[in-house]
């Protein structure tokens, strides 16, 4: 796949040569800031298999891949992506999104209709990419998932994780991917959203406060950046990390499934998970 974006040309192509595999430990490293990376040869041994090793070159650098295997999801056959990562430099290119796609091809035509992975619920570059451009959904929680993690990104709160759900060839799925529906940022939802957790100022950061919600459409609004919070005070990012682990779990369990994210166009501080009963992206093209 090439794409061409401000003058640069992008390259996505399968990942097989050696010095390639060894690269992608870098990007690691200044990705996540952490020295705990997956080695060059385990992403040599999973592309001899069958797995995904994809790379993004632009310009003919090696600047971000996807990495993914099979593997088994609530008893299914799926394919679980494990590792997407663009060095920071290029991550305004729209790479990622790039590379999801590549890998979303490369599944269809394995035959799979389900791709599996996780992220933060907190970090909110992430759930806008997985939530609304790629139109994945979102039923369980995993708390503290990875245990204790000690890189830039992780470190000082529980590893707490989505797993999301990419059903790729879906009515949902294949709209967003053709452009048909296009209300990424459709704020005229918001009249019909009870919030049961609100991201309220006091100061230099954003408290979760919660309230009491009862329309079909539930609201849990999160920081856009937990990270910078993080830096403030580590007391009201751990705040966040519980709010919101309670909510999820407690909503999940009565049959609510996420499946938007809209981000606050009024200063760009907050963003709010949409939650509904029952939703399945099989049957649903537009909601």
């Amino acid at each position: 796949m090439e794409y061409n974006n401000a003058d640069k040309r992008i390259v996505i192509r399968d990942i097989h040569d050696p010095s390639d595999a060894k690269r992608l430990q870098y990007i690691q490293e200044v990705t996540w800031g952490t020295g705990d990376v997956v080695p060059f040869h385990v992403f040599i041994a999973t592309a001899t298999v069958g797995g995904v090793v994809k790379g993004a070159y632009v310009d003919g650098e090696l600047v971000g891949y996807v990495y993914g295997f099979y593997g088994k999801f609530m008893g299914r056959l799926c394919h679980y992506s494990h590792q997407l990562a663009v060095l920071p430099d290029y991550q305004n290119l729209n790479i990622g999104y790039m590379l999801k796609m590549a890998q979303r091809q490369h599944c269809l035509d394995e035959g799979l209709d389900l791709v599996v992975w996780t992220y933060d619920p907190l970090q909110s570059k992430n759930a806008y990419l997985n939530i609304n451009k790629l139109g994945t959904v979102v039923k369980t929680y995993f708390i503290n998932h990875y245990g204790e993690m000690d890189d830039e990104l992780n470190r000082g709160l529980a590893s707490d994780r989505f797993m999301v759900e990419w059903w790729i060839d879906s009515k949902w799925v294949r709209n967003r991917e053709s452009s048909r529906i296009k209300f990424f940022e459709d704020y005229s939802l918001a009249d019909k959203v009870d919030i049961a957790l609100e991201a309220v100022r006091e100061g230099d950061v954003l408290k979760p406060v919660e309230k009491k919600a009862s329309k079909t459409i539930v609201g849990i609004e999160i920081p856009s950046d937990i990270n910078v919070i993080k830096r403030i005070d580590m007391r009201i990012a751990r705040k966040w990390r519980v709010k919101t682990r309670i909510l999820f779990r407690e909503y999940f369990s009565k049959g609510y499934t996420v499946y938007r994210y809209l981000r606050f166009k009024q200063d760009g501080s907050k963003g709010i998970y949409l939650l509904t009963r029952g939703f399945d992206p099989n049957d649903y093209g537009e909601i």
